[in-house]
């Protein structure tokens, strides 16, 4: 626990309090439910706001120091240092766009992945160290994937705070119920026997290739030992899943019809997500039943009900790319 993770946050904090409404956490023994909604504009559930802040953070999202300071390096060898220092946000959002690319909004994950990385380094002031995990050896490539590696410090069950790895999963679905099955399956291959070999001993990020940290950081080499399946540092702490449930519910849509002003809809919204919590938490509870080696360790769920997700999705998409989706098929 010597690193300070916060300090090495380098996005602003405070976009959740200023954009979401946090309607109720619950934790229980490993699990910790939480509930947002995006804040209300007029009587109308909108996530403009939400979609123009994704859009600042997405430098930090997708830059390493290092591919932040190569870049820098390239502008420099071509302009000089004064005019670098002048377009190297314009470049470093331009790289950006590339890393999203002009998929199909309506089935491109790295949004609710953007997201998922915003909450976690925000909300549970952790650090993300890498975008994706990466298998070395198994050509079936079996254990994939994990929606951001992040590194920090995590309240225990008995309310302790312990050194922690967080591998994240985001789920963007219609239905809230396959939202959840699809998340437990996801982080299910780190955990089932079957899988968990090929997990434990690969070298756990490919540290000179996606590892976010730079090599001068005065951390590197215990970020690194953190992220080394065997070592010392990597068995003392514990495994969190952050999950990003975004879903779409009927309900919001007929709360926005009779709300007669903002603070109205606001508290409609509330209460309704409030008398669900218990079958939210209940729903989850029974489908970890089907998973008892994730019960093993820490998950935490932000649970984001919506109106219409696809007006989320290609919203993401015009902010990023400036022109509206077209499927050119």
């Amino acid at each position: 626990m010597s690193i300070d993770w916060e300090k090495k946050i380098n996005i602003d904090i405070q976009w959740v309090n200023r954009l979401l409404v946090n309607h109720f956490s619950e934790k229980s023994a490993k699990i910790m439910v939480r509930a947002y909604t995006p804040k209300i504009t007029g009587t109308k559930f909108c996530c403009n706001a939400l979609i123009e802040e994704l859009g600042y953070l997405l430098p930090a999202y997708v830059h390493s120091e290092r591919s932040k300071k190569n870049i820098f390096k390239s502008l420099s060898i071509k302009f000089g240092d004064d005019l670098a220092k002048e377009r190297i946000q314009n470049a470093l959002y331009s790289e950006a766009q590339i890393f999203f690319g002009k998929k199909d909004p309506t089935t491109d994950g790295k949004y609710g992945e953007l997201l998922l990385f915003a909450l976690c380094e925000s909300i549970l002031k952790c650090k993300m160290v890498a975008h994706k995990i990466e298998g070395l050896s198994n050509a079936k490539d079996q254990v994939k994937g994990g929606d951001g590696i992040f590194l920090g410090n995590y309240e225990n069950s008995k309310g302790k705070i312990v050194p922690a790895i967080f591998i994240g999963e985001s789920k963007i679905m219609q239905e809230r119920s396959r939202s959840i099955d699809e998340a437990l399956d996801s982080i299910n291959r780190f955990h089932d026997p079957e899988t968990q070999a090929e997990f434990n001993k690969m070298e756990f990020i490919v540290a000179n290739r996606t590892l976010s940290l730079d090599e001068d950081d005065i951390d590197y080499e215990e970020v690194y030992e953190r992220l080394t399946p065997g070592s010392e540092k990597f068995n003392n702490q514990i495994t969190v899943h952050p999950i990003l449930l975004m879903y779409n519910t009927t309900t919001i849509g007929k709360l926005e019809t009779i709300a007669s002003d903002k603070d109205d809809l606001e508290l409609l919204i509330k209460n309704h997500l409030l008398s669900k919590k218990e079958e939210i938490i209940n729903i989850i509870n029974e489908k970890l039943k089907s998973y008892p080696e994730i019960n093993k360790v820490y998950v935490d769920f932000f649970c984001l009900p919506f109106n219409n997700i696809d007006n989320f999705r290609t919203g993401m998409y015009f902010n990023i790319h400036k022109v509206p989706y077209t499927n050119l098929d």
